[in-house]
């Protein structure tokens, strides 16, 4: 090598190889990395003190003047005394207000109450006089039932009654003539006429019948009744005549006796 071209020519220095060079400069860029890490930690930290520092600050109250309020409710003056609160205690006002509230809330409840109860006795009321309206009625009602059944059952009497006089006259008119059934010796009465005669005049029809033929009656009112007849001549005695009956009538006869006799046992007379 010539000295024209050597690097080093002219000064003392030592020759360093490549790969020696490359390991010193890796370690000073290692170095610098710590060194800058290092400053980015420090430099947090200022940031976080500088902010704690500025919250503290702004709570204490310096930045805002002689007679600002502490932030989170502490006393304004400085033996807590006389201020108010923002937060923690209420103040009087406060107190007084609430208070208020709490009164008219229990008054408007007590109001509320009074009238529901007022509200709830107007409506038993009102049910009770329903109640006793509704029971009056049923009353009237039924006393009018009772007296329209009265009525009618007095109406009811009173036409059985001119029904019966009306029968009885009808009956002492029949009984008051010669005979009751005058062809029950040559007609066969029907059982729709014989039904139109009174229990009586079933019995004494029948009987006058025996009559007729001159049986003697030993019952009073029979035997008076036919004693009153100018027909009547009782010449055969009671047992006589009943002992031999089928030998005294025609079939005629028979007929309407056994027609007068079936009536008279519906009817309960026998």
């Amino acid at each position: 090598m010539s000295r024209k071209n050597d690097p080093y020519r002219g000064e003392q220095r030592t020759y360093i190889p490549n790969d020696e060079i490359d390991r010193e400069e890796k370690a000073d860029i290692r170095q610098q990395k710590k060194g800058n890490i290092v400053n980015v930690l420090l430099g947090g930290l200022i940031v976080i003190s500088l902010i704690a520092f500025l919250f503290v600050v702004l709570d204490s109250g310096i930045l805002s003047g002689a007679g600002a309020q502490p932030m989170y409710g502490s006393p304004s003056s400085a033996d807590g005394s006389g201020g108010s609160q923002v937060t923690g205690e209420l103040t009087q006002e406060q107190k007084k207000a609430a208070e208020e509230e709490a009164r008219k809330a229990e008054e408007e409840a007590k109001q509320k109450k009074r009238e529901e109860e007022e509200a709830k006795r107007a409506e038993e009321e009102a049910a009770r006089k329903a109640k006793e309206e509704a029971e009056e009625k049923e009353k009237e009602e039924e006393a009018k039932k009772k007296a329209e059944e009265k009525k009618k059952k007095e109406q009811e009497e009173k036409k059985a009654a001119e029904e019966q006089k009306k029968a009885l006259e009808e009956e002492q008119k029949v009984l008051a003539g010669d005979y009751i059934l005058a062809d029950s010796a040559d007609r066969k009465y029907s059982r729709e006429e014989l039904e139109r005669l009174t229990d009586k005049e079933i019995l004494f029809a029948l009987n006058e019948i025996y009559a007729r033929k001159g049986r003697i009656f030993t019952g009073e009112e029979f035997k008076r009744y036919f004693e009153s007849k100018s027909w009547y001549h009782g010449t055969i005695p009671a047992a006589e005549f009943d002992a031999n009956q089928s030998e005294r009538f025609n079939e005629v006869e028979k007929t309407n006796i056994n027609t007068l006799v079936s009536i008279a046992q519906d009817r309960g007379l026998r």
